[in-house]
């Protein structure tokens, strides 16, 4: 008997050839079937266990005891009850009986037949109602003559058994039978069925006389706890902006659901599945429909609609109102809401100590009722009707301890040693990333050993304290909202035009960010209206006198811009200094310029700008004053004077007020007039003898209200696209001391504006490296590579490559090259085996191996004998065959013999010494059992039975028997002792192996010569190994000794042909784990051996190894406990399980199972994910000690929930924000030493001296720059102003070139040079040579030593302490031997040395350093060219 053996079990299969089953068929349709009423089943079927069941019995001859419950009496005149008959439906809850007869003819108590329900699964939704089938079997039958079909009539109250049915199409109602068959449902509502013509009651647990009915959560017999009533209404508020409004969710599986909206709003439904499926559904007009599987009732009136449901949902339903008048609308609801998570009590957790005494607890864990999953316990108190259970304590291990020490064992938790408590892991990150969301945080239970280590223990021993909360809100900071800057001037000066503003996306620190909501972005253009005239109008005649320089101008300037030429840009006008009266206005007037490539402004020293300086200060006047009672005084004393003159002085008013607030003065105006026209003329016509005196009065006696102070613009958060500038407004008294907000009348100023407004320049987006597409044999990865551009609104823009500038970084390469290992491969499925029925396909397996370049090469197949190869047959399914008609059926269950086999499973759970089995079932047995194995049979002589095994006849044997009957006896089962294989098989023996037979059998018998060699030598028969040269060979008492590699030489007249088989000593499975925790979430790729604790980020790769020995080479299968293998999950050729871009899904327990004949292996390693989270880290060091520029960033981190920072690659899934700034050391630089640029050396040869200038200054903290007198600075620490300086030393006289000028040096002495000259032809004759044309062979020349030469004096300081200026030196023309200047015309004027230069000192307010991170993009940009980048980004222009 041949077995396979698992430590604890024998799986053995009984599978055995025997004739087909006749399986007869009731059903004449998908509905039901119809038995005659009280048929007894011939044979009966397959007995049902009734244990439990309710049954109802009746006399069968007795009608008025049918009602009557049966006793189950036990008569001695009852004979024993009889199978119960097939059910009268196959669906939808029919009937069935018994029968017992009477051994005393008609004198027994008690009734002779019961029924019991059956078939109580439901139909499928396309077969017919039952009743109609009863009614359509008339409809070949005449009535009265006539043809009908019939249809069904329901719901008779006086007769509700019958078979009443109504024709089509008319009025005819006809009784066709006084009684409907067994199982009809008396009504169409209700499960009452009628047995015998009767209606009997059913239950909803479909036993007949039960009264259990559904409560409103639609359990049976439930107290409707499962479920909780939501009734309520809202209403609605109609708003322009809000459409459609939810109104409320009910959630799958809800009950008696009714939603009626009273209004105008259209009442619709949105629904969604478990599979995530979603949809929305609208009606029109009232019917009934079904929306997802669920039956939806509408209703519609004029002022209302009502959805009924009865339920239950079979996906959410959330109902919403959508809004078609401003009108108010109310929405009623009602249903029944199912309780979809509870609590569940778990089992006893271990004691806690093995003996002595202890106790254990349990605990409660929450459970989704759908899912049927346990889920965190958060979800269970959503529903107040849920309280967690206590945990419930037992005492446990009360055997006393063993004293052999004379020690008693130290209980873990008294006095001497603390609790254990909870320890919590770090919060996750936010669930949203602003306006309020939530985030959690694990716990563990922990307690402290006896020496003080900290160790994580089962969580049942911390249920004694509350858990912490594991839950909390956060980010509950305003999300980013557009927030617009100040309307620019409107586009014309007169008329109707244009206003344009910016609007930025502002978070809640002020930074310009994204995600705002579009549609919510505020106008940025609007109309403007200038209240001028596009005409001049007529000058009216003024009504008052006034002075021209009292008049105010009233036409506006033209608006004057930036352009690429510098130009003089003026600033708006201030508002008038007096309030009444004459006053003055005033403005700033700057040298600009646009930047054509940043296109920004740039201010200019004045001189850099053409033309006429605009003016900045003009009158203005308001309205007239009011006349104080000094001017009326003065206008009383004037009138007492003579008015004959012409011309007379008189006041005009007075000046402007010198102060707006808190007291100030104005003098008295004085204007000569001409007495007749009041028109002011020039002050000499009046007679300055009689100028009036000069007079004053206080004006602007009120306190100075609170105004707004604005600080300096800080620097721009971006380069391109848009940045914005920050600056402080804060509300200020007088006396500079701060005021609230509210106290400054006049509107707030705006703290920040867009900067930097212009769109960045092409570059290319780089993304990261894809998973390669092979893990070997050659693969490849790719990448997204795109050119893309930052425009102003921060979104991006995909442009061509074209536009782009440099090269294109590749996007696709070569990966996994090396060569993959052997492994089987499979061709195409062969057709089935069959035409019809169930039959078998076939596919042929080769070995090959994947080459580094990805070419596929064949190998032998003994390389991957030791892989498990895939399946090669497999069934398959083709068209039913045609039944054979019922004649033919019986004519061949009368002739064919047939094996009554049966199916069932058998599973041996206790030792017992024999065990009777029938053919055709599956049993697991254990070791040293004894089997009887029956084989029943009909048409068939029991003793002509033959058992086979493995298709080859089983033999009577000291182990196997059989019987008379047939049936055949296996005495101890035990594991295979003798192994028989044929040649060219590999063979595997065990300790417990007896003998091996390996047979050489030729394909033809013919006489041959047989020789056997092992491992190449020859084999010599012993008493060990016996060749019997008939092509055996056996092995006894083989051991490891043994193995090798036996080869069959067979040789004839006709040729040779040789195989061998390997003879291997079985090993049973062992994985090679390694029991280690591997936390490595810095890693993209972790490669770890199964056996301990993973921890791993999301979206990394894991693979887990699972090295294993055994022979033969073990199968390698994976599973996960509790869930299936998800999609990105593979098993690598080595038997390694790779799980590609990790997912919380992938969490759990991953259990590798190594098997072979011998056995089994398991290890587990549990995988557990780290979620990664954005968040700001620590910030950094201030870049300035002092000044304005100080400035701290806090740059984002990749962090996981322990808290480690990982690369960024494993937050890509999220968005990653913002780093943040904020200014630091904003306050005055203690006085300290500048040092400019070093001169260069005051000489050109010889020592000399280098000079620079040193100031003391202090850089305040609005980044003025202010210097200071020396003695403020510590003078110990004042940097060298001069230094000296050397070059080659000094050459005394000048030489010039050609011949060498002698004589003494007197004055400018001249000495001649001369030189021959000769008359030559070009026949070499001297003669014919003109005297006039002869050249001059004598000149001057410069002695050198006589000569005068420059000499140039050191440089001056720069005429700027910081910033470009100027430097000038004395140079004098001097004599080379005494030094003592001589006239300027001795020395060459073409050689003087330059007598100034430029130079450039410090930065006016700072050392050349970076004062913004902007600073790498500026360089990467080539904005260094331009003076306002290199200013601020000083080092890293310098650097470049």
């Amino acid at each position: 008997m041949a077995s396979l053996k698992s430590p604890w079990w024998l799986l053995m299969w009984l599978v055995f050839m025997h004739s087909a089953l006749l399986q007869t068929t009731a059903e004449k349709s998908p509905g039901a079937y119809f038995l005659p009423e009280f048929a007894l089943s011939p044979q009966g079927s397959f007995l049902e266990d009734t244990t439990g069941e309710q049954f109802l019995t009746y006399r069968y001859d007795d009608q008025t005891s049918r009602n009557t419950r049966s006793d189950e009496e036990k008569d001695s005149n009852w004979d024993a009850w009889g199978d119960w008959s097939d059910c009268s439906r196959t669906c939808g809850g029919g009937a069935s009986y018994s029968l017992r007869r009477c051994l005393t003819g008609r004198n027994c108590e008690g009734q002779n037949i019961r029924y019991k329900t059956c078939s109580n699964n439901d139909c499928p939704p396309d077969a017919e109602d039952f009743r109609a089938q009863q009614c359509s079997a008339y409809n070949d039958v005449q009535y009265q003559g006539r043809y009908y079909e019939w249809l069904p009539q329901y719901n008779d109250p006086a007769t509700p058994c019958a078979l009443r049915c109504q024709a089509r199409g008319q009025n005819l109602v006809v009784e066709l039978a006084p009684k409907v068959l067994d199982g009809t449902r008396c009504t169409a509502d209700s499960l009452d069925m009628c047995i015998s013509g009767i209606c009997q009651a059913v239950g909803c647990d479909r036993q007949l006389g039960s009264n259990a009915k559904e409560d409103n959560c639609g359990v049976c017999a439930g107290d409707g706890a499962t479920c909780r009533l939501v009734r309520g209404q809202s209403k609605s508020h109609v708003s322009p902006e809000k459409r459609e409004e939810n109104v409320i969710a009910v959630p799958l599986g809800s009950r008696s659901v009714r939603i009626t909206v009273k209004g105008p709003a259209h009442l619709f439904i949105e629904s969604k599945t478990l599979q995530g499926s979603k949809g929305e559904h609208s009606f029109n007009s009232p019917g009934v429909f079904v929306v997802e599987n669920t039956t939806v009732e509408f209703q519609k009136g004029s002022e209302r609609q009502t959805f009924k449901i009865p339920g239950p949902l079979m996906a959410d339903f959330i109902f919403k109102t959508r809004y078609t008048v401003a009108k108010d609308s109310v929405v009623q609801f009602f249903f029944y809401q199912p309780i979809s998570h509870q609590w569940r009590q778990t089992d006893f957790f271990p004691c806690t100590v093995t003996c002595g005494g202890g106790y254990q607890l349990n605990s409660a864990e929450c459970v989704d009722i759908r899912l049927k999953r346990v889920v965190p316990d958060h979800y269970c108190h959503y529903y107040p009707e849920n309280v967690k259970p206590k945990p419930k304590l037992k005492e446990c291990s009360m055997d006393p301890c063993p004293s052999s020490d004379g020690f008693k064992e130290i209980m873990p938790y008294d006095h001497f040693q603390p609790l254990p408590r909870w320890e919590h892991n770090p919060w996750t990150a936010c669930s949203v990333s602003c306006g309020g969301g939530i985030q959690r945080r694990t716990f563990v239970c922990v307690e402290e050993s006896m020496h003080g280590e900290i160790l994580q223990v089962e969580e049942w021993k911390c249920m004694y304290a509350p858990k912490p909360k594991v839950m909390q809100t956060c980010n509950l900071f305003d999300c980013p909202k557009w927030i617009a800057m100040e309307w620019s001037q409107c586009t014309v000066t007169c008329g109707r035009g244009l206003r344009y503003r910016v609007v930025l996306c502002i978070n809640h620190r002020g930074q310009h960010v994204g995600g705002c909501n579009p549609q919510l972005k505020l106008h940025i253009k609007e109309e403007c209206i200038i209240p001028i005239p596009c005409y001049k109008p007529k000058e009216k005649s003024p009504v008052e006198a006034k002075s021209p320089w009292l008049k105010q101008a009233q036409e506006l300037e033209e608006t004057r811009i930036a352009t690429e030429e510098p130009t003089f840009v003026p600033e708006p006008w201030s508002t008038c200094s007096a309030t009444c009266g004459p006053g003055v206005q005033v403005r700033e007037v700057k040298c600009r310029v646009l930047l054509t490539f940043t296109q920004t402004e740039t201010e200019l020293p004045e001189e850099e700008c053409e033309g006429p300086r605009l003016p900045t200060e003009r009158p203005c006047l308001l309205q007239p004053c009011d006349e104080s009672p000094a001017a009326r005084e003065l206008a009383a004393s004037l009138q007492e004077q003579d008015s004959e003159t012409t011309y007379d002085w008189e006041y005009a008013g007075f000046t402007p007020c010198t102060a707006t607030c808190l007291g100030g003065h104005q003098e008295a105006i004085a204007v000569c007039l001409h007495l007749q026209t009041q028109q002011t003329v020039n002050d000499t016509l009046c007679d300055m003898v009689h100028r009036p005196p000069a007079m004053s009065q206080a004006c602007n006696t009120e306190p100075c209200p609170p105004r707004w102070h604005m600080g300096s613009w800080g620097p721009c958060s971006a380069t391109c696209g848009v940045g914005i500038q920050t600056r402080e407004v804060y509300c200020l008294h007088p006396g500079e001391s701060p005021s609230p907000p509210e106290e400054c009348r006049d509107e707030k100023p705006h703290a920040l504006q867009a900067c930097n407004q212009f769109d960045c320049p092409p570059s290319w987006h780089i993304e990261e490296w894809q998973q390669c597409s092979r893990t070997c044999g050659g693969g490849t990865q790719n990448r997204r590579v795109t050119c893309r551009q930052l425009l102003t609104d921060g979104s991006f823009l995909n442009l061509s490559e074209e536009l782009c500038q440099g090269p294109k970084a590749s996007s696709r390469k070569s990966c996994a090259r090396t060569d993959c290992p052997p492994h089987w491969t499979v061709g195409d499925w062969s057709k089935c085996s069959v035409s019809c029925g169930v039959g078998t396909q076939r596919r042929q397996q080769m070995c090959q191996k994947l080459t580094a370049k990805g070419r596929r090469v064949p190998l032998s197949d003994t390389l991957c004998r030791h892989l498990s190869g895939p399946p090669l047959v497999r069934s398959c399914q083709m068209p039913l065959c045609k039944k054979m008609k019922p004649e033919m059926k019986a004519r061949v269950r009368e002739q064919g013999p047939q094996i009554l086999g049966v199916q069932r499973v058998y599973i041996q759970t206790r030792e017992e010494k024999r065990i009777n089995l029938t053919i055709g079932s599956r049993a697991y047995l254990l070791p040293n059992t004894s089997v009887i194995i029956k084989c029943p049979v009909r048409r068939f002589q029991k003793s002509r039975i033959q058992w086979e095994k493995d298709g080859r006849c089983l033999q009577n044997s000291k182990r196997l028997g059989f019987t008379k009957s047939g049936s055949l006896k296996i005495h101890s089962l035990a594991a295979l002792d003798i192994v028989n294989s044929r040649i060219g098989n590999t063979v595997y023996i065990t300790r417990r192996t007896e003998v091996i037979n390996i047979l050489c059998e030729l394909v033809t018998r013919s006489e041959a010569t047989y020789t056997w060699t092992k491992d190449g030598a020859l084999l010599q028969p012993s008493e060990k190994v016996i060749l019997d040269g008939m092509g055996k060979m056996q092995i006894r008492k083989p051991t490891k000794k043994d193995q090798g590699i036996y080869g069959c030489a067979v040789a004839n007249h006709l040729g040779s042909d040789v195989e061998s088989s390997s003879v291997l000593y079985a090993e049973a499975p062992v994985i090679l784990s390694v029991g280690r925790n591997i936390t490595r979430p810095e890693h993209g790729h972790l490669s770890v051996v199964i056996g301990g604790f993973v921890e791993a980020p999301l979206q990394a790769n894991v693979t887990i190894q699972c090295p294993v020995k055994g022979v033969p080479q073990p199968n390698v299968t994976w599973l996960k406990k509790g869930g299936s293998l998800s999609d990105n999950i593979s098993l690598l050729f080595n038997g390694s399980l790779l799980l590609q871009n990790l997912s919380l899904e992938n969490e759990g327990t991953y259990v590798c199972t190594a098997t072979n004949a011998l056995g089994k292996a398991m290890a587990t390693s549990v995988l557990h994910l780290l979620e990664t989270f954005w968040e700001l880290g620590n910030w950094t060091h201030c870049s300035a000690t002092c000044g304005h520029l100080g400035a701290q960033v806090q740059r984002p981190q990749c962090l996981m929930a322990n808290g480690q920072e990982v690369s960024e690659a494993f937050c890509d899934q999220l968005r990653k924000p913002r780093a943040a700034f904020q200014p630091c050391n904003i306050r005055d630089c203690p006085p300290r030493w500048l040092t400019g640029a070093w001169s260069e050396c005051s000489v050109s040869c010889g020592e000399g001296f280098r000079s620079r200038q040193v100031t003391c200054k202090r850089t305040r903290a609005n980044g003025t720059v202010q210097a200071l007198p020396p003695r403020v600075c510590i003078l110990r620490d004042r940097p060298l102003g001069r230094r000296p300086c050397s070059s080659h030393p000094c050459v005394q006289g000048l030489f010039e070139q050609g011949n060498q000028c002698l004589g003494r040096c007197l004055g400018r002495t001249v000495r001649t040079q001369q030189h021959h000259v000769i008359c030559q032809h070009p026949n070499s004759s001297e003669s014919g040579c003109d005297d006039t044309k002869r050249p001059i062979v004598r000149r001057n020349c410069l002695l050198g030593a006589c000569d005068a030469c420059w000499r140039a004096g050191p440089w001056k300081p720069c005429t700027t302490a910081c910033g470009r200026g100027f430097q000038s030196r004395k140079v004098d023309c001097v004599h080379p031997g005494s030094c003592k200047p001589v006239t300027k015309t001795r020395c060459a004027p073409g050689k003087k040395p330059a007598s100034w230069q430029h130079c450039l000192g410090p930065s006016c307010d700072r050392d050349c350093t970076d004062t913004t991170h902007y600073c790498t993009f500026v360089k990467h940009l080539h904005l260094c060219s331009l003076d306002r980048y290199k200013q601020r980004c000083c080092q890293s222009c310098q650097e470049g």
